[in-house]
C-alpha cells in the first residue's frame, strides 16, 4: 500500500508541498475554505480581480518554469512595469524587476494549477480540529472524522498551526516549542480595496508602489494589465492600504475606507474621475502579512516526526513565491525521509 501523507493548507505553501511530493505517495490535501488561501481572487460583473495578494514574483528561473509547468496557458506575466511615489505624490521610475504573474482567470486559479499537477486529492472545506501523534503516525480531525497518515506537511498560518499545537496529543516538549514559536509570530493586517470604473484609465505601468510604506495607500495595481481579468473599456483598480491607516480606522466601514481609498488615488495620479467608482469591494485580512519568522533549525526538527512546516511565516518572508519555495522545500525533505527510510 502507498504511504499516506496529508497536507493541511489549500493556499500556495500547501501546492508546493504536494508538487514536491513523490507520485508513489498517497497525498491528501485538506482546505478549510477554497483552495487558494491570501492568493484570493473575485469575480463582479464580467471582472476578475485579486483581492490578497496581487502578483506573485518568480526571479529564480527554475520555480518559473515549474509554474509555468504546471499553470499552462492561464498563467499571465505582467508586462507593464511597476513605478514608485513618494511622501509627496510624486510619481517616478523604479529600477526594474523580476517578472510578475497572476492567472487568466484570477491569481487563485495558479494555486488550483499546481494541485492538479500533483494529482493530490483535495477536500476543500475539510477544517481541522486536531492533528495527533499516535502510533508513529498523525491522526487528523477533520469534519468530525478522524484518519491516519504514515507524515504531514503543516501549511497554514501562524495563528492556526498554535491551535493545532497547543491542542495536540503529542507528548513532546518540540510540540511547545513550536506552538510558542508560532505564537511569537507578529503580523501585520492589509486592508484591500476594488475599485471600479465603466471607462479606461490608461497607464504607462502596471503598478505603483509607495517607497515609504507608511501612505495611507501603499500599493495600487491596474487589473487590465492581467490578460483576460477586465473587458475592454473598463478598469479595475486594487489598492493594498498601510498598516497604519488600517490599524488607525479599523473601525471605518467598507464604503467609507473605499470612498477615502478613490479620492487618495484620484489626487496621487491627477484623475479625477477615480473619485467616484461605479462598485467597489473590500475585504481585510486581519493576519495579512508576517512581520518575522521562527529560527529555521527549529522547523527542521519535527521531520524527525514526519512533520514539515511550511507558510510564509516560516520563509520568514510575507510573499507569494517565498511561501512556494518554503512549501517545496518541505515537500522534498519528507521526500527524502520517505526514500531513506522507508519503514519511517
Amino acid at each position: 500500500m502507498d504511504r499516506s501523507v496529508c497536507v493541511i493548507g489549500g493556499g500556495i505553501a500547501g501546492a508546493g508541498a504536494a508538487l514536491a511530493l513523490p507520485d508513489a505517495l498517497d497525498v491528501t490535501v485538506f482546505e478549510s475554505r477554497a483552495v487558494g488561501g491570501r492568493l484570493a481572487s473575485r469575480r463582479r460583473e464580467g471582472c476578475i480581480y485579486d483581492v490578497g495578494t496581487d502578483h506573485v514574483l518568480l526571479a529564480d528561473g527554475d520555480l518559473r518554469e515549474l509554474v509555468a509547468d504546471a499553470a499552462g496557458d492561464s498563467l499571465v506575466e505582467i508586462d507593464r512595469p511597476v513605478k514608485q511615489f513618494d511622501a509627496d505624490g510624486t510619481i517616478s521610475e523604479r529600477p526594474a524587476e523580476f517578472p510578475r504573474f497572476s492567472g487568466r482567470d484570477g491569481i487563485d486559479t495558479l494555486v488550483q494549477s499546481l494541485f492538479e499537477t500533483s494529482g493530490a486529492r483535495i477536500e476543500e472545506g475539510a477544517t481541522v480540529t486536531a492533528l495527533d501523534r499516535r502510533g508513529g503516525q498523525w491522526v487528523v480531525t477533520a469534519a468530525g472524522h478522524r484518519r491516519a497518515f504514515d507524515a504531514a506537511v503543516l501549511a497554514v498560518p501562524a495563528a492556526a498551526a498554535v491551535v493545532l499545537f497547543e491542542g495536540a496529543d503529542w507528548d513532546a516538549t518540540l510540540r511547545r516549542e513550536l506552538a510558542r514559536a508560532a505564537d511569537d509570530i507578529a503580523h501585520r493586517s492589509i486592508d484591500v480595496v476594488a475599485l471600479h470604473y465603466p471607462f479606461a484609465f490608461g497607464a504607462d505601468y502596471y503598478g505603483l508602489v509607495s517607497i515609504e510604506r507608511a501612505s495611507d495607500v501603499v500599493w495600487m495595481g491596474r487589473e487590465q494589465c492581467k490578460r483576460g481579468h477586465v473587458p475592454d473599456g473598463e478598469s479595475v483598480l486594487t489598492l493594498q492600504l498601510g498598516s497604519l491607516w488600517s490599524a488607525a480606522n479599523a473601525n471605518a466601514s467598507a464604503r467609507e475606507t473605499a470612498i477615502e481609498s478613490a479620492h487618495y488615488v484620484a489626487r496621487l495620479v491627477g484623475d479625477d474621475r477615480l473619485r467616484e467608482p461605479d462598485w467597489w469591494d473590500h475585504h481585510r485580512w486581519g493576519q495579512g502579512v508576517p512581520t518575522d519568522g521562527v529560527d529555521a533549525a527549529l522547523y527542521e526538527r519535527p521531520l524527525e516526526f514526519g512533520l514539515a512546516i511550511a507558510g510564509d511565516w516560516v520563509a520568514d518572508v510575507g510573499q507569494a513565491h517565498a511561501a512556494l519555495a518554503s512549501g517545496l522545500r518541505a515537500g522534498r525533505q519528507l521526500a527524502e525521509r520517505f526514500g531513506s527510510d522507508p519503514g519511517a
